[in-house]
């Protein structure tokens, strides 16, 4: 098992040499995922498998693990996102060929009759990324600031929502009439 990503692969010689790669890449060398990271500390563990599978398609079959630090879009804290993905996919040549694939992976294309292992790995990480990331609502620094602050005051996050918006301008022009 290789332990260094090589920049750019041939799947399907990988595919027939059996070949696997594992070890640990640095968060920050994730260039598209970098900005969506309140740090870009920390790393990613990984392992590949290639082979073939029955259909003779070139498969990528693995796990990707991490802690990705986003931000809290309710408190706007640092938000700890546990990533435990695996993968199952098959290369591809051309976008038509995705409809012939056994429905238990997923396809990546190969552009040009290559890939590079390092976009997989990105990949699966943006995807694990919530579409609005938030801590759980006990948790958040928001919901403390809730649960101290005195009721009525002006920088308090109201809790409550009305109804309906329709309701609270018919209590505005009711109390005009008075």
């Amino acid at each position: 098992m290789l332990t260094r990503l090589p920049e750019f692969v041939d799947p399907w010689r990988l595919a027939d040499q059996g070949k696997s790669f594992s070890g640990q890449e640095k968060l920050r060398n994730f260039s598209r995922l970098r900005g969506l990271l309140t740090r870009p500390d920390g790393e990613v563990a990984f392992e590949l498998r290639i082979g073939r599978d029955e259909g003779r398609w070139p498969r990528i079959k693995g796990w990707v693990r991490t802690t990705l630090n986003l931000e809290c879009q309710r408190c706007l804290e640092e938000l700890g996102v546990p990533v435990n993905a695996r993968l199952d996919l098959a290369v591809i040549e051309v976008p038509g060929e995705a409809d012939a694939l056994p429905e238990s992976c997923e396809p990546v294309l190969a552009e040009d009759g290559r890939l590079r292992l390092l976009d997989i790995i990105e990949d699966e990480l943006l995807l694990a990324v919530p579409q609005v990331p938030r801590h759980e609502a006990e948790d958040c620094a928001v919901a403390a600031q809730r649960a101290v602050a005195p009721q009525g005051r002006a920088d308090t996050v109201q809790t409550e929502v009305p109804e309906s918006p329709f309701a609270v301008l018919a209590g505005m022009k009711t109390k005009r009439k008075n």
